[in-house]
């Protein structure tokens, strides 16, 4: 099987709002992170500047439409870069392939890694994520979601100022009973050595949902295609 083809969709036009070297550093993040893929990345010209409210969040449909009635001409699985995993099922109606909700795909990462989580977000952080939760089913395993002090513009633009905040909340969460951490926001998920840095100050697993996309959107892949058949034991024999 070639490797798959992934689009990493960014949600806003962040080659204007921050500059196109930060979206070339988060290619070859990308790219790192998924070495068996072939990952590409595309900012759209028009959209919100940041997804910080649902507002922000409802403008991603018009403006990937267009663009998301050819992906299946180049990609077999888009990945949306924003937590909030804007307008998902509509662009997977519109597409017809599978685009990946990488928010949903942390989450459940999370749950798979310990008893409980909390959420580490910008701030502000679009509403709803409870009930984001809820409709996954892991309501029960939810403990908080923290804003860290900065906006999305905020920790692209200096991060590091905001390092001992991000890493307080994180404390605080995980002396509120959490067990896992998940980043809710991808300003803090493109931050350099961040998820190695938290590890070593709270002691429990950081989960980065833009890591947890990618391997969804690679699994997605490989469903689609089929699993190839062995050499041996092709059939399933009967119970005697």
């Amino acid at each position: 099987m070639t490797a798959p083809r992934v689009l990493y969709q960014l949600a806003s036009p962040l080659h204007r709002t921050v500059g196109p070297e930060v979206v070339d550093r988060r290619l070859r993040m990308l790219r790192d992170w998924a070495p068996s893929a072939d990952v590409a990345i595309n900012a759209p010209e028009t959209g919100p500047g940041a997804i910080e409210s649902a507002a922000d969040a409802a403008m991603v449909f018009p403006a990937l439409r267009d663009a998301a009635a050819g992906w299946a001409e180049r990609y077999d699985a888009v990945i949306i870069g924003c937590f909030s995993d804007p307008a998902v099922d509509a662009l997977t109606e519109v597409a017809g392939i599978p685009v990946i909700g990488p928010g949903e795909a942390g989450m459940l990462a999370a749950v798979q890694l310990g008893a409980r989580f909390s959420v580490l977000s910008s701030d502000p952080t679009p509403p709803g994520l409870r009930r984001r939760i809820r409709g996954i089913g892991i309501e029960g395993s939810f403990v908080s979601e923290v804003t860290v002090g900065g906006s999305v513009a905020d920790l692209n633009r200096d991060p590091d100022t905001h390092l001992p905040g991000i890493v307080a909340q994180a404390r605080a969460c995980v002396a509120a009973g959490a067990d896992v951490l998940v980043l809710g926001c991808f300003a803090l998920s493109f931050i350099p050595g961040l998820l190695g840095k938290l590890t070593e100050a709270v002691g429990v697993p950081i989960v980065n949902p833009v890591i947890a996309g990618l391997k969804a959107a690679e699994a997605a892949v490989l469903y689609r295609a089929g699993l190839p058949r062995g050499p041996a034991n092709t059939k399933i024999r009967s119970a005697e």
